[in-house]
Parts: structure tokens; C-alpha cells; sequence
């Protein structure tokens, strides 16, 4: 897949992109496989998300940032848009270090549940969260983009 701007800032599947969010997110970026939105302001990376291990029922998504304002309203209804409503997903999961209290509250506060939690999973015997959002749950769909559409990957 091709990189394409999508407006308000929003690149979609820059391999430059899904690396640098994956190394930041400490997980690996297959552009073969995977995809990236980041955005971007005056030529800056602020912040992004990476979508893997779509299986058609769900897929999984890890977000990094380099600036704490990286999603406005567009990011986020293109965040959510991507995995609902042009890949029909029915769910999301996550999964946050026990000891990342930053990133599991940010989950939270997009409407992400918590499922399980696994030990032992990162170093130093650190914990695996795993988050769960639902489709009928997102409230995320309910939000008006100002700068971009709902485009087809």
C-alpha cells in the first residue's frame, strides 16, 4: 500500500512512519502486513498509531507520541474510522505494560476495557495488560472530522 495524505496533517502508511511508531511502541512494523497513520504539523511527527493482526473480527492497535497534543479531532475519527467502518471490524485490543500508567489511562479515557493480564510478559517480569474496545462502544465514531473524510485504504 502507498503512502497518502489524507488531509488535516494525516498521513496514511508511510514505512517511515510505521517504524518509528513501532520502535517507540516497542513492537515491530511489517509494511506488508501492517498499517500506519501519523500526524504531522509544519513538517513535525507528533504522534501515530499502527493497526496488526487484522483477522476480520478484530485487529489490534498501538499508538505512540513525540508531542503530548498529537491527536485532535481528525486523528482520532480517523483512528477509529479505519478499523470500523472500512475494515468492519467488530473490536480493537490493545495491550499496555503494567508499569506504562500514562498509556493505560489514555486507553481508558478513549473507551478501551480492560480484559486480561498477563505475566511476565516484558522485562523485569512486567505485566501485559490487554485492552478491549468494542465497535458499539466506541464513541470515537461519533466524532466530526474537520480537515479529512472517511477514505478507502
Amino acid at each position: 500500500m502507498d503512502r497518502k495524505e489524507i488531509g488535516g496533517g494525516i498521513v496514511v502508511n508511510d514505512l517511515e512512519d510505521g517504524d518509528e511508531i513501532a520502535l517507540l511502541a516497542g513492537t515491530d512494523f511489517n509494511s506488508k502486513v501492517d498499517i500506519s497513520i501519523c500526524r504531522y504539523k509544519e513538517g513535525r511527527r507528533l504522534g501515530g498509531v499502527i493497526y496488526q493482526n487484522f483477522t476480520g473480527e478484530s485487529i489490534a492497535m498501538h499508538s505512540a507520541s513525540w508531542d503530548p497534543h498529537w491527536i485532535n479531532r481528525d486523528m482520532m475519527f480517523v483512528c477509529f474510522d479505519y478499523p470500523f467502518n472500512q475494515l468492519g471490524v467488530k473490536r480493537i485490543f490493545g495491550q499496555v505494560p503494567e508499569d506504562n500508567w500514562h498509556a493505560y489511562m489514555f486507553n481508558t479515557k478513549l473507551g478501551f476495557k480492560q480484559i486480561a493480564r498477563i505475566e511476565g510478559v516484558y522485562k523485569h517480569n512486567i505485566a501485559c495488560i490487554v485492552m478491549r474496545m468494542e465497535r458499539d462502544d466506541c464513541r470515537m465514531l461519533k466524532v466530526k472530522p474537520r480537515n479529512v473524510q472517511s477514505y478507502s485504504s
